[in-house]
């Protein structure tokens, strides 16, 4: 039996890898404006457009090379042996941005070196996604496997809000010094990157000696009988698994789903000033006066939205379901989508209040539904042996949708307006919504029934979510690729 201390020491070294995400995901949104105030002369002293896309697109781009490859090594070789490699490369990805030498750089050369260690610092975040959730699914529960998971994964939340926090705390450190020299944000975007370092450092030793997990040695590795495992096992396994339509599909299912979320949420959140400046919000009479009220505007989202709906998102798919939780608060924001454009629309005149009112209840939404399940989803519904490349193929496909928007936001929002992108993002959701329709549930099954395809049969009657950690013996489907 697991001590409560070792489940509590889990979630937080788990958590680690997405408080990282959640912080360096939004400090760039932050940062860029500040590099366009030292680093881009020009009328207004702002990062281009196709600059400001690719600088903040990079990390998705890094993160689906990492999630690919995490996932399957995981699964290949173990979770102990893979795990805590990613937190490493997060680390140095994020210090080479820190160090962007600080002067004689073109503002050509200070895009191409943000973006090719954002990448970096992708590929550690990214590899953490199937491993972090593929360990929370295979450990013994806190409560419930569910509750497990997504605890782990709102870390993303906390890692955002902590990002608000400290950049309005250096900002107004260096108010006095920036009001002489405005050389001095330098120190600030700096730090605000550097210090998302540390909580990842505390946590690496843990990590890089984590135990590997029951189902994986029960169900995959077959070390007893002395079965060495590798990648064209896993490939093996892969595709024997996969070759049936009803296990396709649910991989379809996953990963299209993530895809078209990603679109939308991403769309919003890597571009929270350019939203917030858009509604009256972000708009101050000097350089250090915006960055403010933007970092104000973010946490005022955050605290009313962001981060209360990762909480309450732990609890409901125990009580409604995963498909049903995710079904229905996509056609929510699908709706909350559609009337915000038309209250955005240039002939409406709605006040700053109003806009922030709704642009908060979407956010709330958007992570109480498809946050949480997205991610839940695919580290449940697959067996142990394909788990981490399916989790992992489903995550790049989500940040596929991430690059997209990513690089393609500031473009169409230049051409069609706020109001415009928030009607094709209503039309996503509801796409979104419809996908879903075709992923199994998972409520109230444990790890041996997701193993021998329990959850493609007749949906149990009762409620509550079973511990997920029972392990016991696997029928001839459920064989590795060692005894096929």
């Amino acid at each position: 039996m697991t001590s409560l201390g070792s489940k509590l020491r889990f979630l937080t070294v788990a958590g680690i890898g997405f408080f990282s995400d959640g912080y360096l995901n939004l400090a760039i949104g932050l940062v860029v404006p500040i590099l366009g105030y030292l680093y881009f002369e020009n009328d207004k002293n702002t990062v281009p457009t196709v600059d400001s896309d690719v600088i903040k697109g990079c990390l998705s781009l890094g993160m689906i090379v990492g999630q690919l490859a995490f996932g399957t090594l995981g699964d290949a070789w173990g979770r102990h042996t893979i795990y805590g490699k990613e937190l490493i490369l997060t680390m140095f990805g994020t210090l080479m941005v820190v160090l962007l030498p600080w002067k004689n750089f073109t503002p050509t050369a200070v895009t191409a070196w943000v973006s090719v260690f954002r990448v970096v610092t992708g590929f550690g975040i990214g590899a953490d996604y199937p491993m972090s959730g593929s360990l929370s699914a295979e450990k013994s529960p806190f409560g419930s496997r569910a509750k497990q998971v997504l605890t782990v994964f709102s870390n993303i939340g906390l890692g955002n809000c902590t990002a608000s926090v400290v950049f309005l705390v250096l900002l107004k450190a260096f108010e006095g010094s920036v009001a002489t020299s405005e050389r001095h944000l330098e120190w600030v975007w700096r730090l605000l990157l550097g210090l998302g370092i540390i909580p990842a450092a505390l946590t690496l030793y843990a990590r890089l000696t984590m135990a590997e997990t029951i189902p994986y040695q029960k169900y995959v590795s077959n070390s007893a009988a002395g079965h060495k495992r590798g990648l064209k096992e896993q490939w093996k396994d892969f595709r024997i698994y996969f070759s049936e339509w009803k296990h396709a599909k649910v991989l379809f299912a996953t990963a299209a789903s993530w895809f078209l979320f990603d679109i939308a949420f991403y769309g919003i959140n890597l571009n929270q000033s350019v939203v917030l400046s858009k509604i009256g919000y972000a708009k101050g009479a000097t350089h250090w006066e915006t960055l403010y009220k933007t970092a104000v505007g973010n946490l005022i989202v955050q605290c009313a939205g962001y981060l209360p709906g990762f909480y309450v998102g732990i609890f409901l798919p125990d009580k409604i379901g995963r498909v049903r939780q995710q079904f229905y608060s996509c056609l929510t924001v699908c709706i909350l989508y559609a009337i915000w454009a038309g209250i955005s629309s240039p002939g409406v005149h709605t006040s700053t209040a109003g806009l922030m009112v709704i642009f908060a209840i979407s956010q709330f939404v958007l992570n109480v539904g498809p946050n949480c399940t997205t991610f839940l989803i695919p580290a449940e519904v697959f067996p142990t042996r394909v788990r981490g490349m399916s989790h992992g193929i489903s995550a790049a496909a989500g940040k596929c949708g991430a690059v997209l928007t990513a690089f393609a936001f500031g473009s169409v929002q230049n051409a069609i307006g706020l109001d415009g992108v928030l009607g094709l993002f209503s039309g996503v959701m509801l796409l979104t919504a419809l996908v879903t329709l075709l992923i199994p549930e998972t409520k109230g099954r444990t790890l041996e029934d997701i193993e021998n395809d329990i959850i493609y049969a007749k949906p149990l009657s009762n409620g509550g979510d079973s511990s997920g950690g029972s392990v016991t013996k696997v029928n001839a489907s459920t064989k590795t690729a060692d005894d096929v």
